[in-house]
């Protein structure tokens, strides 16, 4: 008796064992357990909340057979209305020149503004600039289906600590300069954290976004060109 005594517990031992370790492996596991779909919902949703947004916004450019990246600092813009969505980014390099650069995105036009020079495209004409103007807006407007939509992209979701992250591969057959972006959007408020464009050259450039203010009044004024 005492030996089938303990062996019933020994299996009952395993048994338990087993559903612990079960238990361990569906919480290390977070990402399975969200649905990537009602995930991209629920961002879309949360940030149809915001009307303006104003945020510190820093832009990093890996250049392929550069030995520095080029690390500029600054401010984001972004309006979102009835009528239309504007987006500015100021990037001041740190130290202190070329204050004048910017990306501005203005109804049908892109206007890039370095050094002093001045370039505006009619998206209407170039593909390449619409593609970029409204991949940058679906993304801060947290529309990612709509974003890998534009750029013929599936979507692989993963979840770290702070963020949701989405990786698209843009299809070869996509218009465009990249052939992959990432995207991160806070698990705290839904809002665009990170963006990384990785171009077909090479080239990388990675927007972070990390303090920002909402509904806050922004003067159309900033995104005359």
């Amino acid at each position: 008796m005492e030996r089938i005594s303990y062996k019933l517990r020994k299996m009952q031992a395993g048994i338990l064992a087993a559903f612990i370790l079960a238990l361990g492996l569906l919480a290390a596991e977070p990402a399975m357990s969200q649905n990537k779909d009602q995930v991209m919902e629920s961002i879309q949703k949360k940030n149809e909340s915001y009307k303006t947004i104003v945020s510190t916004c820093t832009q990093v450019k890996t250049m392929k057979g550069m030995k520095k990246n080029i690390t500029s600092t600054g401010t984001m813009f972004f309006a979102r209305s009835s009528n239309q969505m504007k987006m500015q980014f100021k990037n001041h390099k740190n130290n202190g020149k070329d204050k004048d650069n910017q990306l501005i995105l203005n109804g049908d036009k892109v206007i890039s503004i370095n050094g002093g020079a001045r370039n505006v495209f009619n998206t209407k004409a170039d593909q390449n600039m619409k593609i970029l103007q409204w991949t940058l807006l679906y993304c801060i407007k947290g529309q990612v289906a709509e974003a890998a939509k534009l750029n013929k992209s599936e979507v692989k979701m993963s979840v770290t600590d702070k963020y949701y992250v989405f990786d698209m591969d843009v299809s070869k057959q996509a218009k465009g300069r990249w052939n992959h972006m990432s995207v991160s959007y806070s698990k705290k408020d839904m809002s665009l954290c990170i963006l990384t464009l990785e171009e077909k050259n090479g080239n990388t450039t990675t927007y972070n976004t990390p303090d920002k203010e909402y509904n806050g009044v922004v003067s159309p004024d900033v995104f005359n060109y």
